[in-house]
């Protein structure tokens, strides 16, 4: 399968690029500075920016899937992803590329209702624009055309791949306990096994720790 990674030189971005390679897709990085990843067999470095729709159109040509796994250190008055989710789908749709797995967050729109009291404090207070900027930025999916699934991890950490780490659909779920943390390599696993999976397009998952979910 041949995957544009969009995000490829962040934290949980390295992990898909990694990870996919080593399940033998063929891998496209479109990043704004190719020298922030290490050249490695597998994977194709594009250098360009999501505002050159043309340019985005060329790299997605022929691709199966993006794994998109943009975001933003900003904390406030963030649009960040309501200015990028548009190049993106925008682009695939140009390109005739349907396939789109979305890295979001839990907590972001009605997937916070299940949390617990002090997640949903914090969702409503520190992280509430980026939150915000992102709940607004999937509305649109719906009406894209496109095959997506979206991934909603609890908190990230960059520790190991854990076996025992669980993904759910949202819909099943009716509550998630405290403040869960789950490692960016079983996020970008999630990713990389929902876009290998099409019973899962038109679906929201969790990713979260063993036993945090009800």
């Amino acid at each position: 399968m041949k995957i544009v990674v969009l995000g490829a030189t962040g934290a949980t971005g390295r992990q898909i690029v990694d990870q996919a390679v080593g399940r033998g897709h063929d891998v496209v990085a479109y990043v704004r500075r190719p020298e922030a990843l290490e050249p490695k067999e597998g994977v194709t470095i594009a250098a360009g920016q999501l505002a050159d729709q043309p340019t985005l159109q060329s790299i997605l040509k022929g691709a199966d899937a993006v794994l998109c796994c943009l975001g933003t250190h900003e904390l406030r008055n963030v649009d960040f992803m309501q200015k990028s989710l548009p190049c993106v789908t925008g682009a695939m749709q140009a390109a005739d590329v349907h396939r789109l797995i979305l890295l979001s967050a839990y907590g972001v729109g009605e997937t916070s209702r299940s949390a617990s009291l002090l997640a949903r404090f914090l969702y409503r207070t520190v992280v509430s624009s980026v939150y915000k900027d992102k709940a607004d930025s999937e509305a649109a999916l719906a009406q894209s055309g496109l095959k997506w699934t979206i991934i909603y991890p609890v908190i990230l950490t960059n520790g190991p791949l854990d076996a025992t780490a669980e993904v759910r659909q949202l819909s099943e779920v009716k509550k998630v306990s405290g403040l869960p943390k789950v490692s960016r390599a079983n996020v970008a696993s999630a990713m990389l096994d929902a876009v290998e999976n099409d019973q899962t397009i038109g679906k929201r998952l969790l990713v979260t720790a063993r036993g945090t979910v009800k």
